[in-house]
């Protein structure tokens, strides 16, 4: 009796199988894959690539997990959640596993893509749980060192659109006024930490002030897009109308394999008040004011010139000069209005477009003005006619010399 029952469980144990063993799982029923999107030609150092990493799984899966290899010699960035769909595929009906990278070589050579593993809690067909392990193979992308390019400066994309906005016109600005500049870049398979700096707007003419700039990406299954934001507060210091420098940004079009220049053109900037007053600012209207003037005068100076025939000619730039000191002078007609109607702005454009010498005798002067317009917190009013008339007895004095 006793052998008979040690018999049987022998039998039972035998048909049991070993403890534990977990059920086999075929490649066919579970696989990992890593794709690499095609690409006209192999991509340069910090080029765009794109990978998806694809499952298909004819098995229940109760649990997953995707264990990602260390990729050296890329950044990378994951292009949104992963995706779970139903297939069919090659007659069976199958569950599609996918994720989506956007992958960026950071040297030229052989570079290798790791394995990833899917760790996945499967369900058997007795309802008991078990973990099974899916690998992909390695990948290698061979990638091309970046080319030598002007300034150094390297930027690979798919596209890039850029808009360049001012608030007003920047050549026609009312006294004092500040203009404000925004230039926007759109890039597409690019990060946004590989988008340019902002130029330097900067020139001893100008004020400018930059706000921080802002960077922004979007991402979508075919790369990521970025934005840089770059935006500018600018005014002339003199009358005297500038011009910002063009500013040009070279990219690669991955698509045409091709070098491009986006281009910041180049902007004039002034106030408009030195061209909506052409009688005070236009030698012609000058003379055409004074023309009954200016005929006595040169006929006066044609008398004397035949009365006293043991004098030298005197040659037409002396005349020139000598003329100019009986005319009224056009910065000064400025200094004197802007004064009049109490415009401190006019009268400190009129006034730096003075000789260098008189602003230098009259630092003082200036500075008080300008703390007047410009300091924190401003000046006290300001006595307009009397800064005028200090400074425009230095010209005088300096016209008779």
């Amino acid at each position: 009796m006793v052998g008979r029952l040690l018999t049987l469980s022998l039998l039972l144990f035998a048909a049991a199988g070993p403890a534990g063993a977990a059920p086999q799982v075929s490649a066919r029923d579970a696989r990992l894959a890593v794709v690499v999107d095609a690409m006209p030609a192999a991509p340069y150092e910090d080029e765009m690539v794109l990978v998806t990493i694809r499952g298909l799984y004819d098995v229940t899966i109760a649990l997953e997990t995707l264990v990602q290899p260390d990729l050296r010699n890329f950044s990378w960035m994951q292009l949104g959640r992963d995706s779970w769909t139903t297939q069919r595929i090659d007659g069976r009906q199958l569950t599609v596993f996918e994720r989506r990278l956007a992958i960026f070589p950071e040297r030229g050579g052989d570079l290798t893509v790791g394995a990833f593993a899917h760790r996945l809690t499967l369900v058997a067909n007795n309802g008991e749980r078990f973990v099974h392990n899916v690998v992909s193979e390695p990948v290698t992308i061979t990638a091309v060192p970046r080319p030598a390019t002007e300034g150094g400066w390297w930027l690979p994309a798919r596209s890039l659109s850029y808009s360049d906005e001012w608030d007003m016109d920047p050549a026609m600005l009312a006294n004092g006024e500040t203009a404000t500049r925004t230039v926007t870049i759109v890039a597409e398979g690019v990060p946004p930490g590989s988008l340019p700096p902002p130029p330097k707007m900067i020139a001893p003419w100008l004020i400018s002030f930059i706000a921080p700039e802002s960077r922004s990406v979007e991402l979508t299954e075919n790369g990521p897009v970025s934005t840089v934001v770059w935006q500018w507060r600018m005014r002339p210091v003199s009358s005297q109308p500038g011009w910002l420098e063009a500013f040009h940004i070279p990219w690669f079009d991955t698509t045409t394999r091709e070098m491009r220049d986006a281009v910041l053109k180049s902007q004039r900037i002034a106030f408009a008040a030195i061209a909506e007053e052409p009688e005070a600012s236009s030698w012609s209207g000058l003379i055409a004011r004074n023309a009954p003037l200016l005929a006595g005068l040169s006929a006066c100076f044609a008398v004397l010139l035949l009365a006293l025939p043991g004098r030298r000619l005197v040659s037409p730039a002396e005349i020139g000069r000598r003329l100019r000191r009986f005319l009224p002078d056009r910065n000064a007609l400025a200094l004197r209005r802007a004064a009049a109607r109490n415009d401190a702005r006019a009268a400190r454009t009129a006034a730096m477009a003075l000789p260098k010498g008189v602003r230098i005798a009259h630092g003082p002067a200036f500075a008080r003005l300008d703390r007047h317009l410009f300091g924190l917190p401003p000046a006290p009013d300001i006595d307009l006619k009397g800064f005028a008339a200090q400074v425009l007895a230095r010209r005088k004095a300096g016209r008779r010399r």
